[in-house]
C-alpha cells in the first residue's frame, strides 16, 4: 500500500506584495488621523474663543445652513432680536403667513399684533378695534405688552409691517456695535415738509431694550393725547414721543452712507426711481441703480406674496458657482463712552448728555 501523500498546510507567510499592499494602506490611514486632528487643532485654535461655546450642537435657525459659520451663530446667541409685526385679521393669511414662513424664522422670537387671535400664527389681540384712529393706540399697547412680558428675551425689539421683508443676519451686524442701554433706535428717516424729521415704519424700526424703557416709563402714559391720530401716522407721533423724551434717532446708514432701511421693493430704486416723493423726502441723498442700496441692507417695504419667497431662494438657497460665499468672521467695532462721536450717530445732538449717564462698564458689556 503505498504511503499517503501529507496533506498541504496553508501557508501563513505574507507574500512581498501583500505585505507592501498592507504597508501603504497602514501609512494611508495613519495620514488621514493625522491630518483630521491637525486641522481640527487649526480650525479650534482659528475660531474666536467667546465663539466656541456656540457648537453644533446649539445650532439656530439663523445658521441651519452649510453656509453659514460662526459669526452668524454668535450674533444671534448675544445681540437677540424680538420681532413684532403690526398685522390685522384680514391680513393673516395673506400677508402676515409670509413672514413667518421667511424671515421671521430668523428673529429670536416673533410675534403678531392684531385685534384677532389666529392659532396658525402667534398673534397677540389688542383690547381695541380695528381702523386708522386706532394705529397709535395698536403700537403703543404692543410696546407695553412686549415691556411686561418681553422684556428680557431680548436686547432689540423690531417693529415691522406685514408686507415688511427683513435680512436678520444684516441687521444684528448693524447693531453689533451698540449696547442696547443706551436709549437709541434705527430706521429709515424722511423729512416732509414743515414736520419735524421721523422714522418711517414700514421698512422696520428697531428699539434697544433702554429706548424702549424710557417710552414706557416717560412717554406711554402722557404721549396719546397731544396728536390727531386720524391726520398725523403713527410713525410720525413714535418720532416724536421718543425725540421728547431724548431717545436717539440714530442714522442707520453704512460706512459710504447707503441706505440700510429702505422704505420700497428693489424694484422701486432699481434701475431707477419709481416713486417721486422717495428721493424728495429721504432724510439723506437718495441714490439710483445698486448704489441705492448697502450691500448689507437691512429690510425693504411693500413686498407681495411672491416676493417673500423669491427673495428668501435669492438670499439663502441660490449659490452661483465660481462666486466664494463672504464667510468673513469680522464684525464692527463695539462702541464705547470714551468716543466724543459713535460711528452713525451724525444726527444725534444729544449724543453727549447720553454718553454723561453711561458707564464704560454698562456700554461694553456682554450680552452673552
Amino acid at each position: 500500500m503505498a504511503p499517503s501523500r501529507p496533506l498541504i498546510q496553508p501557508s501563513t507567510t505574507i507574500t512581498a506584495p501583500k505585505r507592501f499592499v498592507l504597508k501603504n494602506l497602514l501609512c494611508l490611514i495613519i495620514g488621514l488621523v493625522m491630518g483630521i486632528q491637525v486641522t481640527l487643532f487649526w480650525f479650534e485654535d482659528a475660531t474666536p474663543m467667546e465663539w466656541r461655546k456656540y457648537s453644533s450642537s446649539n445650532l439656530t435657525k439663523a445658521s441651519r445652513d452649510p453656509y453659514s459659520n460662526y459669526a452668524v451663530e454668535y450674533l444671534f446667541n448675544t445681540t437677540r432680536v424680538l420681532c413684532w409685526i403690526i398685522t390685522q385679521p384680514e391680513n393673516h393669511m395673506t400677508r402676515a403667513i409670509h413672514i413667518r414662513r421667511t424671515w421671521g424664522q430668523r428673529c429670536n422670537k416673533l410675534i403678531f399684533i392684531s385685534t384677532q387671535e389666529d392659532e396658525r400664527l402667534p398673534t397677540i389681540s389688542m383690547p381695541i378695534e380695528e381702523g386708522q384712529e386706532q394705529v397709535w393706540n395698536k403700537t403703543r399697547l404692543a410696546l407695553k405688552y412686549i415691556y411686561d412680558h418681553h422684556l428680557n428675551d431680548a436686547d432689540w425689539f423690531l417693529k415691522a409691517e406685514d408686507d415688511t421683508f427683513v435680512i436678520m443676519e444684516n441687521l444684528r451686524w448693524m447693531l453689533h456695535s451698540y449696547s442696547p442701554d443706551i436709549p437709541i433706535y434705527f430706521g429709515c428717516k424722511i423729512r416732509r415738509h414743515v414736520e419735524p424729521d421721523y422714522i418711517v415704519g414700514g421698512s422696520g424700526l428697531v428699539l434697544s431694550k433702554s429706548a424702549l424703557k424710557k417710552f414706557i416709563d416717560e412717554a406711554y402714559e402722557n404721549c396719546l393725547e397731544a396728536y390727531d391720530l386720524l391726520q398725523i401716522d403713527q410713525d410720525r407721533i413714535l418720532s416724536n414721543c421718543l425725540r421728547n423724551i431724548d431717545v436717539i434717532a440714530g442714522d442707520s446708514r453704512d460706512a459710504f452712507g447707503q441706505e440700510r432701511f429702505i422704505p420700497m421693493p428693489p424694484r422701486y430704486v432699481i434701475p431707477t426711481f419709481n416713486m417721486s416723493w422717495y428721493p424728495i423726502e429721504i432724510y439723506h441723498q437718495a441714490n439710483e441703480n445698486v448704489s441705492c442700496c448697502s450691500p448689507r441692507a437691512v429690510s425693504f417695504h411693500y413686498f407681495t406674496e411672491e416676493d417673500f419667497y423669491i427673495f428668501d431662494y435669492l438670499l439663502y438657497s441660490l449659490r452661483p458657482f465660481g462666486i466664494f460665499q463672504n464667510s468673513s468672521w469680522d464684525l464692527p467695532s463695539k462702541f464705547g463712552d470714551d468716543e466724543v462721536r459713535l460711528k452713525g450717530l451724525q444726527d444725534a445732538n444729544i449724543l453727549p448728555t447720553i454718553l454723561a449717564s453711561l458707564t464704560t462698564d454698562s456700554l461694553n458689556k456682554e450680552t452673552s
